[in-house]
């Protein structure tokens, strides 16, 4: 079993003889993932450590299903659902420091539906032609065919957003957009994620 620690920081409000603030919380885990890189393999036990944690997607799933804003704070399809337009957050950054934007996430589709990808849903997006930076804050995707559901798989882990500049070591020491970073791992015992600063959300 493998351990989950995840390090937070709570605001409280101060309170006479409020009792300690939890700083921690401690998961256990039935299957170590093979690597942190959900784009890499099809491991459910990646997505339990890092998605949502360290990695977002454009869009996210709700508890109940639906889907809702990520990186990605709106988007639209045109008419004939062969064309679709994100509206990407401004001011995101990675745990690493470097700019979240629309050549990133250009990025990240592009190397998912490459010939040489490893992505273990690449069938899912096979019908995005072309990925098309309109500016660093619009993103825009054309299809070969209608497909009603991208921006429900663009929530799934397999298309998380990842810089250029950490994508090949992503899987050893994962750098993303999200809440937490990597602060160790120890394979077959524990693996620790802390909250990071600057985090848009």
């Amino acid at each position: 079993m493998l351990l989950l620690t995840l390090a937070l920081t709570f605001a409280l409000p101060a309170v006479a003889q409020a009792p300690a603030a939890r700083d921690r919380l401690v998961l256990g885990l039935p299957l170590e993932p093979p690597n942190l890189d959900p784009t890499s393999g099809a491991a459910a036990a990646v997505d339990e450590v890092v998605y949502a944690n360290v990695f977002e997607g454009l869009t996210r799933l709700t508890q109940n299903g639906a889907v809702a804003p990520s990186l990605a704070q709106s988007w639209e399809a045109a008419p004939d659902g062969l064309t679709w337009t994100f509206h990407l957050r401004r001011g995101v950054t990675f745990s690493d420091g470097a700019p979240f934007n629309a050549a990133v996430a250009k990025f990240s589709l592009d190397r998912i539906t490459a010939k040489d990808s490893t992505n273990a849903q690449k069938a899912l997006f096979e019908p995005i032609r072309n990925v098309e930076v309109v500016d660093p804050a619009t993103l825009r995707i054309q299809l070969s065919r209608p497909m009603a559901t991208l921006p429900y798989v663009l929530a799934w882990g397999d298309a998380v957003m990842v810089s250029p500049n950490s994508a090949a070591t992503n899987a050893v020491t994962p750098v993303g957009t999200g809440p937490f970073k990597l602060q160790g791992w120890q394979r077959g015992s524990q693996l620790t994620l802390i909250r990071r600063d600057g985090y848009w959300g």
